[in-house]
């Protein structure tokens, strides 16, 4: 497969989305096959299937020799409602509660600010029809409203991050007709507010969430299921953290990791590497993908293998520059290692300073020898920054928000994998980075959370700066770009 996910799976959710955010509305009708062949550079075979996929989660109606028809913003069939979901207690709930707060503003916000023009046909059109007179069509065009604004951020891995979290297509309780008109209120106070490039009130965006408040409190009387993924995205134990990566991992995601770790120092010429056995652990893969894997380095000369002498590294940093990997190989891999730092860089403020209250002085006195150890070694300055992350997320009490964040952390690794990325040596801009982390860890220490909180915002946003410069300057920037349209999310 070219990308993360299975063909079908990409088109099946971004038609849903655009049919969820109100792009394509009840009643309209879907472009000819052909025409959608052309828009996704597919083959009818694959958008039939994610068109029969539409169908069956009903929203589309599906006729011989007429156009798809959108029937409906939310559905789900019969079939579907026992195996494609699953039932969370309170504690669940509350967990999933928390999660959305502190992920979710500053998603939202920046959705928000985002829209200019005509970004805004879409979004003002749906407040329009928010009539609370009619209370369940209006929480319904409320929910797509907001999902308007989450894809507006245009990373489909931050919209199936905030959709894994269960509260997409719930409705809170209807309440009362002037509680709806004060919630139209706020919404219309956020508008006007974000378009004069103002910063939204406090109680306005507390409006906001108080619907996912009033589904949670609800909880009990009506059982909270969450729909789980058709495609899960994370090939790993179950929780969030599946739903969030690969289907399964491929042999090239494994080959450049492994490429990334001798660059970086790691195995040195003369060095053996893990054994498949070793290897299909730390991955999580079948033997089949290691071996793949190991053959590619064979092919370009990086390792040797023999039965019973192990996988021996061979070739040295030098040579190891000249192999020659196209951007287009990368794409996907590029492509993640950007969704993943822009996700972390936009969320990790708030994520750390809750990170920081559950912290004991003991660990981070440890994280401070950590960190200021691993400075001194040749290669092990380079794991400095995600030393900073496990910390952050290894002390996140909730458990979602916590396996949401061991999938970034993990993919923050992608980017050792990514040829000529990660320099091996220390130079300003790294060693600028690594003294923005151990500076942060210092300011832990003296006990201020909201400080750490934005120190190491501002660390992982220039890291993302700095990787978006050289992903342009190496030429993998535009390749990372074809892997989805994130336009096409929202428009």
């Amino acid at each position: 497969m070219k990308h993360d996910v299975i063909q079908y799976e990409r088109i099946y959710n971004l038609l849903k989305n655009r049919i969820e955010s109100g792009i394509l509305p009840v009643g309209a009708r879907l472009p000819g096959r052909s025409v959608l062949c052309g828009e996704f550079g597919t083959s009818e075979r694959t958008i039939r299937r994610a068109l029969e996929l539409l169908e069956q989660d009903g929203y589309l109606e599906i006729a011989p020799r007429k156009k798809p028809v959108v029937i409906s913003a939310f559905a789900a069939p019969p079939s579907r409602a026992a195996d494609g979901t699953r039932k969370a207690d309170a504690a669940q709930i509350n967990d999933l509660l928390q999660t959305s707060i502190l992920l979710c503003y500053p998603i939202y916000l920046r959705g928000l600010h985002r829209c200019t023009g005509s970004d805004w046909h879409t979004p003002e059109a749906l407040f329009a029809r928010m009539d609370p007179g009619r209370p369940e069509e209006f929480w319904q065009l409320s929910s797509r409203l907001w999902r308007f604004f989450i894809a507006r951020n245009e990373n489909e891995l931050l919209l199936r991050v905030v959709d894994s979290l269960g509260f997409r297509g719930k409705e809170p309780p209807h309440g009362s007709y002037e509680d709806r008109e004060r919630y139209c209120g706020n919404i219309r106070n956020l508008f006007q507010t974000v378009k004069k490039a103002g910063e939204p009130e406090r109680a306005d965006l507390e409006a906001i969430f108080s619907q996912y408040r009033r589904i949670a409190e609800q909880a009990e009387e009506h059982p909270f299921l969450r729909l789980l993924p058709r495609c899960p995205m994370l090939a790993e134990a179950e929780g969030l953290g599946q739903q969030l990566s690969l289907a399964q991992e491929r042999y090239s995601s494994v080959c450049l990791d492994l490429l990334g770790l001798i660059a970086i120092g790691r195995y040195q010429p003369g060095d053996r590497l893990p054994t498949h056995d070793e290897l299909q652990e730390w991955y999580g893969v079948s033997r089949d993908t290691t071996v793949k894997a190991i053959r590619m380095l064979q092919d370009w000369g990086v390792v040797t293998a023999a039965p019973r002498r192990g996988i021996s590294v061979v070739m040295d940093l030098s040579d190891l520059k000249k192999i020659q990997i196209t951007s287009e190989s990368i794409a996907c891999h590029v492509r993640r290692y950007l969704d993943s730092l822009d996700l972390l860089s936009l969320t990790v403020e708030q994520v750390a300073v809750h990170a920081a209250a559950q912290a004991e002085s003991g660990r981070v006195r440890l994280l401070c020898g950590t960190l200021a150890r691993q400075w001194e070694q040749s290669y092990e300055h380079q794991l400095i920054p995600r030393t900073l992350l496990d910390f952050i997320t290894e002390h996140i009490q909730y458990d979602a928000l916590r396996s949401i964040y061991g999938v970034l952390a993990r993919n923050f690794s992608i980017g050792r994998s990514i040829p000529k990325l990660v320099s091996p040596n220390k130079n300003p801009q790294n060693c600028e980075i690594y003294r923005q982390c151990m500076e942060s860890a210092a300011i832990l220490m003296d006990g201020d959370g909201a400080l750490f909180g934005r120190r190491a915002a501002g660390m992982f946003e220039k890291i993302r700066c700095l990787v978006r410069e050289e992903c342009r300057r190496l030429g993998y920037w535009e390749a990372a770009m074809k892997v989805y349209d994130g336009r096409a999310l929202w428009q």
